[in-house]
């Protein structure tokens, strides 16, 4: 976890998909997909992510995607890259975003 930062709303992002996926599915399939969420996490921190700007409001929020999540960042390209939220596809994210933002 060196090269990027995990805000506290993303760290809790993070529980909510451990406490679904092993609910839902298995202990081996959040480990599968909590490692490609950690690969997408370093890639963000070392730049190779593909990426695209989320917002005209936000220009400086970032935004990526690991299978059925979106990865939200800032990354001002001199230290670490935020990541402030990793959020399904199908939550409200314009209002789980707004609340971070606030």
């Amino acid at each position: 976890m060196g090269s990027y930062r995990l805000s506290k709303d993303a760290d809790l992002d993070l529980e909510d998909i451990a406490k679904y996926t092993l609910r839902k599915w298995s202990a081996e399939a959040f480990d599968k997909y909590k490692d490609g969420l950690e690969a997408t996490f370093e890639a963000i921190g070392t730049g190779k992510a593909s990426k695209r700007k989320f917002s005209d409001d936000f220009p400086e929020l970032l935004v990526t995607r690991y299978r059925h999540h979106y990865v939200f960042y800032f990354y001002d390209g001199l230290g670490k890259p935020s990541i402030i939220g990793v959020i399904h596809e199908r939550r409200d994210i314009v209002n789980r975003l707004r609340e971070r933002l606030a």
